[in-house]
């Protein structure tokens, strides 16, 4: 834990040097000061909000990353591609008197899919578009350029404008990333592996996925984010068992981290797997005694689920379990209540007032079909 603090104290003095103008000379006391304090001032709000670097997905990790583009600053057509709402507006780009870079041309394909995504209609003409085709040759002879942030988003704009599996650009793409592998981050890898496992029908996403899996294994040490590996636990892990056993301990290194998103998203992924890894239980039962975060109605439905399916017992998460429940049994549904009480029974766990109150709740329902039965009876003609 020590060496783990003095190590991100040390990064965020670093971050914080290369943010800050350097200081006169005279005034280094006063300027080194300023950093201490700025490092100090993250290092506290980090550590008092643990869970707020995991909202959104590890898509939205990957979307927000700043371009990084081969010229020293914002160029016209940047803010032109950024405003564009219609697919016909980035074509006409290529018309017009611009000096593309590679990364420009990349960058209207990866917001072409974008805009398309909200009318897939409309995919079909677009391809058939000569202007798409001139964009589609001007990346592929300037691929080498591309750096990889960007590249990785390509490669998935081009799967989600639907190109032949055949198609020329589509393969050449897909093969710059496979000699990239080994330089991407870690990061590009696992948001590679998301899309390619929601695609895996195709063939072109299996070879890939293939070698992703490989090098996610080999390249495990180099995770510091828990959103990432709770979001390559829940994608990819069920796809090889190597990986999984990784991930599962580097879930014991950075669970004191989670929130109770991620608390729960480790457990439902366990449990559809039946992986009943006692370590990693015990880790996440401690959080979610210790810690006071709220617990929301399917997050505790999907907690005591989980631990009625994998059978593990721990005395203060079932109590805690159960004292969330009761206040919100009688929002929930039937089908809510006969998962909750199917959860507890395979946890063997009783606890009156909240089975009381279930069964009161069962009861009004019987009584409401009833009387509502009756009503139909006294309607029908004699």
């Amino acid at each position: 834990m020590a060496a783990r603090l003095v190590k991100r104290c040390t990064c965020l003095l670093r971050e914080a040097a290369h943010l800050a103008p350097a200081p006169a000379p005279a005034a280094s006391p006063v300027g080194w000061l300023r950093i201490t304090r700025a490092a100090h001032k993250t290092l506290t709000s980090s550590a008092t909000s643990p869970s707020s670097h995991f909202r959104g997905s590890l898509t939205e990790l990957v979307e927000k990353e700043p371009m990084f583009t081969p010229y020293p600053e914002p160029q016209e057509v940047d803010r032109l591609i950024e405003k564009a709402t219609r697919p016909e507006q980035l074509l006409e780009l290529l018309g017009r008197d611009h000096h593309l870079y590679p990364n420009h041309a990349a960058l209207i394909l990866i917001h072409l899919s974008r805009l398309l995504s909200k009318k897939p209609e409309d995919k079909t003409s677009l391809i058939q578009d000569a202007r798409f085709q001139q964009l589609l040759h001007l990346v592929n002879s300037q691929l080498s350029l591309i750096w990889h942030g960007t590249l990785v988003k390509l490669l998935r704009s081009l799967y989600k404008l639907a190109l032949p599996e055949g198609s020329k650009e589509l393969q050449s793409v897909e093969q710059e990333v496979r000699w990239r592998l080994r330089r991407l981050k870690y990061k590009h890898l696992a948001f590679l592996a998301e899309f390619c496992t929601a695609s895996m029908q195709e063939q072109h996403s299996q070879d890939l996925l293939a070698e992703l899996l490989v090098h996610l294994e080999r390249r495990w040490t180099e995770i510091e984010d828990g959103r990432m590996v709770v979001a390559i636990m829940t994608k990819a892990g069920h796809l090889s068992e190597s990986l999984m056993n990784r991930l599962e301990d580097k879930c014991l290194e950075l669970v004191e981290q989670f929130g109770p998103d991620e608390l729960r998203k480790v457990l439902v992924t366990l449990a559809a797997q039946s992986r009943r890894s006692v370590p990693l239980l015990r880790a996440v039962s401690y959080h979610l005694v210790q810690k006071p975060f709220p617990l929301t109605k399917h997050v505790l439905l999907d907690l005591a689920y989980a631990y009625g399916k994998l059978s593990f017992q721990q005395t203060q998460v079932s109590q805690r379990l159960a004292t969330d429940l009761l206040p919100l049994v009688p929002s929930l549904t039937p089908s809510e209540v006969a998962r909750c009480v199917k959860s507890f029974a395979f946890l063997k766990w009783l606890n009156l007032p909240l089975f009381e109150a279930l069964a009161q709740v069962s009861l009004a329902w019987t009584f409401q079909a009833s009387a509502g039965n009756c009503c139909l009876d006294w309607e029908k003609p004699v």
